[in-house]
């Protein structure tokens, strides 16, 4: 039998980590296994649910590059995938746990229920409904509804059962029916409640495997008991451990817990971003740290999540994230550079074929020194500007005799050039140290200052490459 899984995040909120990492585990043991993922919207909470999230949600997951094989956009057979389209299927359920006992309408107001679980709470009793409007027949409740009275329906749920489930992680899983009790499937305006949709849609939708974060256990105990009811096969879980921060407390913003696309204008890439979510909860059996793709989804399996809590370490993925950009092909991480030498004014939006190489050939020198994209903008400037201001001591050091026959000897030699390139100024570096007798800070720091008027960055060859002969020679001439 084909896996078929499923991420159906919840339109009230924009994607987060812990949405993301959900998404990411689902996709990687569908492709890890030639299953099927499928997306889909749960939108049955019409109070919170947006549009703009719905979209953002899209939008976040394709910058991820996560792909669904159905879902929205891409449909398939077991459509359709937002759950407010799917009103008419849950009702033709509820009318058959309604028809066999299994399920019952409830005509208590809010507030009865509010001093019903008030008085339980104060006596210190386990929270769950005292079953009065069992007794009420299903005719009764019926020709009441007619007449304009609201009701919610309830779960019947069976007495002295135990709700059992394995699970990849926990192992095995139980709770006494008791302490889930009759919970409701469908409130007053005839919308599902989550337990219940989740389970007529992942039963339908022919969903195998159910991969989500540990916050949902207690919501799994619930579910089972609803599987049997309707006599469905229950699908296989994995809940997997929650994320903190680094001081160990449930993760917030101010833990650096920010949306996806926030991360992205940040400038962190989509496949480093992959790479830090696979690493909280589960782990490669050679330990990789840093990895692609292709890493993750060869080894990926489901016995291989851990039980303890997993840590945001913002340190983590800043590194994972400066490896990735040193490490991607350059044609692709040229393009996510992009953006950001538009939006500071180094590249028009129109850029001509010249300027989209040279901004190539930036990239290949700058990115060795990026942990995010947005830092780009602190090394292009020296490019930009032949005049800067350098600091006394860089002075001092240009102005000794040592520095002076460097600069001396290299600017002759540049002048001689007809091409200026990466391998020529690495072999006149070497030539300059031979030549005047210097080498270490002696050679570089001159070198470097004159030419960008700082003390770190890129290699120098790299940066004569990018200058060119004119701005190298302008330079040099401030300070020989």
């Amino acid at each position: 039998m084909q896996v078929r899984v499923r991420f159906a995040p919840s339109p009230t909120g924009f994607l987060h980590i812990g949405n993301a990492r959900t998404a990411l585990f689902n996709w990687l043991y569908a492709k890890s296994v030639g299953g099927i993922l499928v997306l889909r919207i749960e939108d049955t909470d019409q109070k919170r649910s947006t549009k703009e999230a719905v979209d953002m949600a899209i939008k976040s997951l394709k910058w991820l590059n996560i792909d669904w094989d159905e879902g929205p956009e891409i449909e398939g057979p077991y459509g359709p995938y937002y759950q407010s389209d799917r009103l008419e299927i849950y009702k033709e359920y509820t009318d058959k746990l309604l028809e066999e006992g299994k399920a019952y309408y409830c005509f208590c107001t809010s507030e009865e229920l509010e001093k019903k679980s008030s008085m339980q709470k104060t006596l210190n009793q386990l929270i769950t409904y005292d079953g009065k409007c069992k007794a009420v027949s299903l005719d009764e409740a019926k020709e009441r509804i007619k007449n304009g009275e609201l009701a919610r329906v309830r779960f019947n749920c069976p007495k002295d059962e135990i709700s059992v489930f394995e699970d990849f992680v926990r192992g095995t899983v139980k709770k006494a029916s008791h302490e889930v009790g009759d919970i409701v499937l469908c409130r007053e305006n005839g919308f599902p409640t989550y337990n219940y949709a989740v389970v007529i849609d992942d039963m339908l939708m022919r969903i195998t495997h159910v991969i989500r974060g540990e916050d949902h256990i207690s919501n799994t105990s619930k579910q089972v008991l609803i599987y049997q009811a309707f006599g469905f096969e229950v699908p296989k879980f994995a809940h997997t451990a929650m994320i903190l921060g680094s001081d160990k407390e449930k993760l917030s913003k101010r833990h650096g817990a920010s949306t996806l696309m926030d991360f992205k204008d940040e400038g962190y890439l989509p496949q480093a971003i992959r790479n830090f979510l696979a690493l909280l909860g589960w782990t490669h059996p050679e330990a990789l740290e840093t990895m692609v793709d292709e890493d993750m989804i060869k080894a990926f399996a489901l016995n291989r999540f851990s039980k303890s809590p997993a840590i945001f370490d913002t340190a983590k993925l800043r590194h994972l994230n400066a490896w990735h950009i040193r490490n991607t092909d350059l044609d692709e991480i040229t393009n996510l550079f992009l953006p950001f030498l538009i939006k500071d004014g180094f590249l028009k939006e129109d850029y001509t074929e010249e300027e989209g190489a040279w901004a190539k050939k930036l990239v290949s020198v700058i990115r060795h020194n990026c942990v995010v994209l947005n830092d780009i903008s602190k090394y292009v400037p020296i490019f930009f500007q032949n005049d800067f201001e350098i600091t006394t001591e860089m002075k001092e050091i240009l102005e000794k005799e040592e520095s002076q026959k460097v600069l001396k000897f290299f600017k002759e030699k540049i002048s001689e050039m007809d091409t200026i390139e990466d391998a020529n100024i690495k072999d006149l570096i070497k030539l300059t140290q031979k030549e005047v007798g210097v080498k270490g800070p002696l050679l570089y720091h001159p070198i470097r200052y004159a030419l960008t008027g700082t003390s770190e960055g890129s290699e120098l060859s790299h940066i004569c490459d990018i200058l060119g002969k004119e701005s190298i020679l302008y330079r040099l001439n401030k300070f020989v």
